[in-house]
């Protein structure tokens, strides 16, 4: 016997409908349907029987249709396309010629496609999370490495706002800051603050870390880069070798990155107009 004919089979023994669900473990709601469905049959039922076939049979549910899938592959193939021109144009310098998660809905719509931007944005969001790169911080050895990058800090010097260059070298390990001003970021700056700061640590890290600027990498093709003479003489006499960074990944060497911002703040917010170039701090630290 099935749950619904043993709900028929105590109704009719005059059993309450709070007293079949708690026998049954069934709700309330479909104890009282199946009575329902049970007094509607001996209405409609010609043969007055005292069970009507319809209460033997099983109980039938209404099939559930869902609603078509809007999110479908070729969609989805669509917006991957999207991202992946986006990223080419972050790398080819195109960053602000992006599309943006709104024209990529627009685009879809113009198409015939029926979506909704949110359905659009989460399935951007989470193919964007997906591709991201995940930064293992890398243990620092004393004084192995020290980073070198160039920045900008405009002086007014003797009454005329200029901008100049600010070298500057980090020892990762303690973070140690050193910083240099020069009117240009040339050849001779480059070799003069290499000296100067060699001079003033006292010692000579193993392997000196630069970004691909001009002063550094002579020309590189797909992966070969050649680095400039100058840097070949200058870390032959110094016995330091030299790591670059890949294209675009400025956080291989994230301590000089900050530093030039750090330095910059603490160096000049509060004070930039000098009476000449010799009075403004030439060696920070």
């Amino acid at each position: 016997m099935d749950q619904k004919q043993k709900i028929i089979k105590l109704y009719m023994e005059g059993e309450s409908i709070r007293g079949i669900a708690k026998i049954t473990k069934k709700s309330r709601n479909t104890v009282a349907k199946y009575i329902q469905e049970f007094e509607e049959s001996k209405l409609e039922d010609v043969r007055q029987l005292p069970i009507p076939e319809s209460v033997m049979k099983p109980p039938t549910y209404k099939k559930r249709i869902g609603k078509s899938k809007v999110l479908t592959e070729e969609i989805k193939n669509k917006l991957r396309k999207f991202i992946t021109d986006n990223e080419w144009k972050r790398n080819h310098y195109m960053k602000k010629q992006q599309m943006k998660i709104v024209d990529m809905h627009e685009k879809l719509l113009d198409a015939g496609y029926s979506i909704s931007y949110t359905t659009v944005r989460n399935f951007v969001n989470q193919e964007i999370a997906k591709s991201r790169e995940v930064y293992i911080r890398r243990y620092c050895e004393p004084g192995y490495e020290v980073e070198f990058d160039w920045g900008e800090v405009k002086l007014e010097i003797d009454g005329k706002l200029k901008a100049y260059s600010l070298a500057v070298f980090t020892l990762p390990y303690s973070n140690y800051r050193f910083a240099r001003l020069y009117q240009s970021e040339s050849q001779v700056c480059v070799l003069d603050v290499h000296t100067k700061f060699i001079e003033h640590v006292d010692f000579i890290p193993a392997v000196f870390v630069y970004d691909n600027m001009r002063t550094v990498v002579k020309s590189f093709i797909g992966n070969e880069k050649t680095i400039t003479d100058s840097m070949v003489n200058l870390s032959n006499y110094y016995q330091f070798k030299i790591r670059l960074c890949q294209t675009r990944k400025g956080n291989e060497k994230g301590h000089v990155e900050r530093s030039v911002e750090f330095i910059r703040r603490k160096a000049f917010a509060s004070q930039y107009t000098f009476t000449s170039l010799g009075a403004a701090p030439s060696n920070i630290k």
